[in-house]
């Protein structure tokens, strides 16, 4: 199973930034228990989802030939709870990083114009073959950028 936490990409610089958004739906399986009386996205779902956004980035600035694997969460601090009904703001950049085989990254989150999340995290470089042909993720990242796939 495949779990997919970036609804859209709204915006893309090659190698430089990238911008999306994730919306909290109440029928989101880990809802059930996370809260019962009161659903909250988890924090690390938060952090997946920027994971997944700086995925596309290299991706997509490497014309579908790399992709990342997160590795080293530098921080993370979260300020307001995401529920359901919310629509979760993302922007990414790339942060420089002497090392051609890894990335760094800075990702912000926001619900409504307030700060949501602030991470900052590296990855590896690997090739996109090796998790899904090249194809099947452009048609993807086009479906994601609004496009017909």
């Amino acid at each position: 199973m495949r779990f997919l936490l970036v609804d859209r990409i709204v915006a893309l610089t090659p190698d430089t930034s990238i911008e999306g958004f994730k919306t909290v739906a109440m029928s989101e399986d880990y809802l059930e228990w996370h809260f019962p009386e009161r659903p909250i996205l988890p924090g690390m779902l938060i952090l997946e989802a920027c994971a997944q956004l700086a995925g596309w980035l290299e991706a997509a600035s490497s014309d579908f030939a790399h992709w990342v694997l997160l590795d080293h969460v530098r921080s993370a601090r979260y300020y307001k709870f995401a529920i359901p009904g919310d629509r979760v703001d993302i922007r990414l950049e790339r942060l420089p990083l002497d090392d051609p085989e890894r990335r760094a990254y800075r990702a912000e989150t926001s619900q409504d114009g307030q700060r949501g999340a602030a991470i900052e995290f590296e990855a590896r470089v690997i090739p996109l073959e090796g998790l899904e042909s090249g194809a099947r993720a452009r048609a993807a990242f086009a479906v994601l950028r609004g496009a017909s796939a």
